[in-house]
Formats: structure tokens, C-alpha cells, sequence
């Protein structure tokens, strides 16, 4: 029991005098991109060899893949990781006569986890001068007015159809530089599938522009799921003196709206003259972070403003007819509401 007592005690000292493992200070800095080949903005017509990374330590393998991108991507991305190198080429090689840009994205790590904060860009030419263009935008949520996050945004080349692709960031804003002169498709979606490739069930927006060498293009793109309903009424009630009538989809609130659209009709068909109709509870309300302009927001409710009130204790059919949704459907519906009796006399 005794030399049982004894080799633990040893034990129990012997690990009281572990230390760590030598080594310098913790490492708590990214990854920083030391060489790249070839370099930026180089023309390179002969290129024919992955594009290559070099960073200043070695980085992890985890998600590389989804943080590389190629624009244009003529033929499927191959990625290779060496230590502190990555690699990157397309399967088919580097077409001649293109402008290609090679972006890697924040989020790939150390070994020490440690994350790249910004992205990663190389522009390279295998043939034509390289120009000084740009196109910056923003990705809103069409419904809440907020910015959209890891939404992917593609420049689509009209001429040829080559696709320029990149991410926005936390402010929903996204840049394109040094892609070709012309025409472009601007395409925002959410990529909720994760496979770079647009989704008919996925949020989205379109515009188009026109890009010269030397002059900065600017445009806003906000994200909506697709639709192939028009809206219909669901439902009324008072609002104190207005009414608000409910519809199942949500209502473009710039479209002109007159009082002759509602229909307001007593039980022994008197017919109420509307004064006001209007789109959401305050039609003067702005999107989240957009000073540039008063952006009224989409809403689901109709407020009506009788000319004169209500007669209490009594229902009301609301008939509204051509009033369209965010996707420029047209519908409308019926509805009744009953209002509140008249309080009793007082005593």
C-alpha cells in the first residue's frame, strides 16, 4: 500500500513539471498574401500555369474551394493546396484574349484559426489592355430595405455572355473593376443552394448598365422571392378612423392609387365615397440606411380614408380591384368588416 501511495506521489510531481511545448508568441494575425504569379494587372498572353497564392504561412484547407473565384469562369475551377500556396487554374486552361480576375474571398484561416478579413484580388490579361473600368452597387432586401450579406452579384457581358462574378459584403455593397468595356446584364441573387448558379426558388434582382474605360457606374439591386400570384384581399379592419384592408402578398407602393379602385358598400347598397387610399401605415418612410432618397417600403395592408365615418354596428363590404404586387401582377378581392357598435347614452 505504501509503495502504491509512493508511485503515485511521484506521479502526481512528475506532472507538476510538464511544460509546453517551446515556441514563440501565440499567432494571432491572418494569413498575408506575400507573391502572387503572375503578378496583378500583368499581361500575359503565353500564360498557361495556375495562378498561385503565396502567403506568408500556411493556411488551412477548410472551405478553400468556396472562397476562390474565377471570372470569367470559361471551364471548371481547379484548386490546389500547398502549404502556404494555393493554386488555381481552370480545367480547360486560360482562354487567350480574356481579362481574368481571380478572387479569393475573406474567411479562409491559419492553422491557428486565425481568418483573412479582406478579399484577395488578381486581374491578369492574356491578351488585351487591361481597363480602367468600374462598377460599384448595393443588394437590398426588397421587403425590409436591409442589406444583403454573401449575396452573389454576376456582370454579364452582353456581346458574349461571359459572367464577372464576386459577393457583397456586411453593407449589401459590391465593386467590379478592370472587366471589359460594353453592355451588362448586373445580376444579384441569393445563393441558397450554394451552387453559383441561379435557383428559380432563390430571392433576386436585375438591372443593366454600360461601362467605359475611365467612368464609374453605380447601381442598387434589391432581392425579392419570385412570384407567379397576383395579390389578393384577405381581410379588414378599422385602423382608428381609417381602414386597413389586408392583402396576402405584398404591394408595390409606387404604383398610383385613386379612390375610384375601392369600393366601400353599405347592406341596402349605399355606396361610401372614398377620400384617400394609400399603401402601408406611413407612405413617407424611408429604407433602412438609404439617405440618398425617401424609398417607400412594400406593405401587405391598404388604408382607406372614408369621406365621411362609418355608421357603427354595421357591416361593410370593400371591394378593391386593380391593384398589382411587387412583381407587377394584378389583382384585388372582397372583403366585409363589421363595425363597432355605437356606445350606449350615458346616463
Amino acid at each position: 500500500m505504501k509503495r502504491a501511495a509512493l508511485l503515485a506521489a511521484v506521479l502526481l510531481a512528475g506532472c507538476a513539471h510538464i511544460e509546453p511545448p517551446p515556441g514563440g508568441p501565440e499567432d494571432k494575425d491572418p494569413p498575408k498574401l506575400v507573391a502572387t504569379r503572375p503578378d496583378t494587372m500583368a499581361r500575359v498572353p503565353a500564360f498557361r500555369d495556375p495562378v498561385v497564392l503565396a502567403f506568408d504561412e500556411r493556411i488551412s484547407e477548410q472551405g478553400l474551394r468556396d472562397a476562390v473565384l474565377v471570372s470569367p469562369r470559361t471551364s471548371p475551377l481547379d484548386v490546389e493546396h500547398r502549404g502556404d500556396e494555393l493554386r488555381i487554374g481552370l480545367r480547360r486552361g486560360w482562354e487567350a484574349g480574356r481579362i481574368y480576375q481571380v478572387t479569393l474571398l475573406p474567411g479562409i484561416q491559419d492553422l491557428f484559426n486565425n481568418r483573412l478579413t479582406a478579399p484577395v484580388r488578381l486581374v491578369f490579361s492574356t491578351g488585351p489592355a487591361i481597363p480602367d473600368t468600374r462598377l460599384t452597387g448595393t443588394v437590398l432586401d426588397r421587403l425590409t430595405g436591409n442589406p444583403e450579406r454573401d449575396v452573389r452579384v454576376e456582370a454579364i457581358h452582353q456581346p458574349d455572355s461571359l459572367v464577372y462574378a464576386t459577393v457583397t459584403d456586411s453593407a449589401g455593397a459590391f465593386t467590379f473593376a478592370q472587366v471589359p468595356e460594353g453592355a451588362y446584364r448586373v445580376r444579384a441573387y441569393r445563393d441558397v443552394g450554394g451552387n453559383r448558379t441561379l435557383d428559380p426558388f432563390e430571392a433576386r434582382d436585375t438591372a443593366r448598365t454600360t461601362l467605359a474605360a475611365g467612368r464609374g457606374m453605380t447601381v442598387r439591386l434589391r432581392v425579392l422571392q419570385p412570384d407567379t400570384t397576383a395579390p389578393k384581399v384577405a381581410s379588414a379592419q378599422m385602423a382608428d378612423s381609417l381602414v386597413e384592408v389586408r392583402f396576402d402578398d405584398h404591394l408595390d407602393p409606387a404604383q398610383p392609387l385613386t379612390p375610384e379602385r375601392v369600393t366601400l358598400t353599405l347592406p341596402d347598397g349605399t355606396v361610401l365615397p372614398v377620400a384617400e387610399v394609400r399603401i402601408g401605415a406611413d407612405a413617407g418612410r424611408a429604407a433602412a440606411g438609404d439617405t440618398a432618397r425617401a424609398e417607400r417600403l412594400p406593405s401587405q395592408s391598404l388604408f382607406l380614408r372614408p369621406a365621411r365615418p362609418l355608421p357603427p354596428g354595421t357591416e361593410v363590404r370593400i371591394r378593391v380591384r386593380d391593384v398589382w404586387n411587387l412583381h407587377g401582377l394584378v389583382g384585388g378581392g372582397e372583403t366585409t368588416l363589421r363595425t363597432l357598435a355605437a356606445p350606449p347614452p350615458r346616463p
